[in-house]
């Protein structure tokens, strides 16, 4: 006998699926007009999601939290951790293109340092560790909110593939930070026991790395056989790696590790032995995890931003705003320094830096740990996140095509500049 849901629940549920589903037709009648104009996408299912929010129409609600939410977003950020990294391009790195090592080496380390210290100024009432936390989740930015900047093809290839590296890459690397953070905060609050830190390390980052390590190189192997015997097909080769992905998160789950790291591991080291064979297969499982993301977000403006903005205070707004500026630009201009980028490369790197699912998620699981800090630090990284998809969003064409002109510009009078010879 199959388990009903509650009527109230089931019709909640019916109403935020029905609205998902409206705001992905109506998107896919427009996707290619939008691209046109600084509408975004992450705008458009945001707006959709507010609209929809029990404190606009009423049509999703709270109850709907309780039937996978956090799953949904979970399992997107498993997805996008896997492609991102597998798509990287982290051998061509070393050899193309020394920008994303400074932007995750230099830059990305500082900006958690100082997202820290300004938290803990503008945050009293957080401990040391929850300061630390905050900034760390609001530390990884979302490539694909800056699709436009990466895209544009009159930016310098040198630059789109710095950030695409990076936005590939700092979400993963965010991820052993966010976790021994909060098993720290959770120890200082004594909700952990003695020791709790150490044994998450040894659980987050090294068993869940190694199961994720063995399944990349595994699968990413015997995928390789198969495809030189002819004896796999395209599509289920897709099949495979969303497989691999999602048997990485659920093994390191398994030992109570980080499923996450599990998953950006195997995606990692996947893609340095198997890229370019299994480039056409990583197709599907990019629509996938696209299509996830802009679920993701409707949620995310529904259940996430609705509430945040009814608790909005000045210091709250103002840290976005320093999370978007300050946190970000400083050290993206110090990591950059001895580079021989330009100021207005520099400038153009600093400021597109999008939050976006990995700062929600993990956000998502502070709201979830029992921290008693997780209601200052949540409404914190949702306000931050939806300031980006705006602002972000409403200037990225137009910084890519002003850029793209000073770009041009430049290399006319100055060809041997550091952007024209990546």
């Amino acid at each position: 006998m199959v388990a009903q849901l509650p009527p109230d629940g089931s019709t909640a549920l019916d109403s935020a699926v029905a609205v998902v589903a409206v705001t992905l037709m109506a998107y896919a009648l427009v996707d290619q007009r939008l691209g046109q104009t600084p509408i975004s996408g992450a705008l458009v299912f945001t707006a959709a999601g507010l609209l929809a929010s029990e404190q606009v129409a009423g049509l999703i609600t709270s109850s709907v939290g309780e039937h996978g939410v956090g799953a949904v977003l979970e399992l997107t950020l498993v997805l996008v951790l896997f492609t991102d990294a597998m798509g990287a391009g982290l051998g061509s790195w070393v050899t193309e293109a020394p920008l994303p090592g400074r932007l995750l080496g230099i830059g990305f380390p500082l900006t958690i340092a100082v997202g820290w210290v300004l938290a803990s100024v503008l945050f009293p009432g957080l401990g040391i560790w929850e300061a630390g936390l905050l900034a760390a989740i609001l530390a990884p930015t979302d490539s694909a909110l800056g699709l436009p900047v990466i895209n544009n093809q009159r930016v310098p290839p040198l630059i789109r593939h710095a950030l695409n590296v990076e936005g590939g890459l700092n979400d993963g690397l965010a991820l052993p930070f966010v976790t021994i953070f909060l098993a720290l905060a959770q120890e200082e609050e004594q909700t952990a026991g003695r020791g709790h830190a150490a044994s998450v390390f040894l659980r987050a980052l090294v068993a869940s790395g190694a199961i994720g390590v063995a399944l990349g190189a595994g699968g990413a192997l015997a995928l390789r056989w198969s495809m030189n015997k002819g004896w796999s097909s395209r599509p289920w080769q897709s099949v495979a790696l969303l497989a691999t992905a999602t048997l990485a998160y659920v093994l390191a789950d398994l030992i109570d590790g980080s499923g996450f790291i599990a998953a950006w591991a195997a995606g990692l080291v996947a893609g340095l032995i198997a890229r370019e064979s299994l480039a056409a297969a990583q197709q599907m499982p990019q629509d996938v995890a696209q299509l996830g993301v802009s679920v993701s977000f409707v949620l995310f403006g529904a259940l996430f931003l609705a509430p945040a903005l009814e608790h909005t205070t000045w210091t709250v707004v103002i840290y976005g705003l320093l999370s978007l500026t300050v946190i970000r630009m400083i050290p993206v201009a110090v990591s950059l320094c001895g580079s021989k980028v330009a100021p207005q490369t520099v400038a153009y790197v600093g400021w597109f830096g999008p939050r976006g699912l990995a700062s929600i998620v993990f956000a998502d699981l502070v709201a979830t740990s029992g921290l008693p800090e997780q209601h200052q630090i949540v409404p914190v990284v949702m306000l931050t996140v939806g300031m980006s998809v705006v602002l972000h969003g409403l200037t990225a064409p137009w910084g890519a095509r002003r850029y793209g002109r000073w770009y041009a510009a430049a290399t006319a009078r100055h060809p041997e500049m550091r952007e024209a010879n990546g």
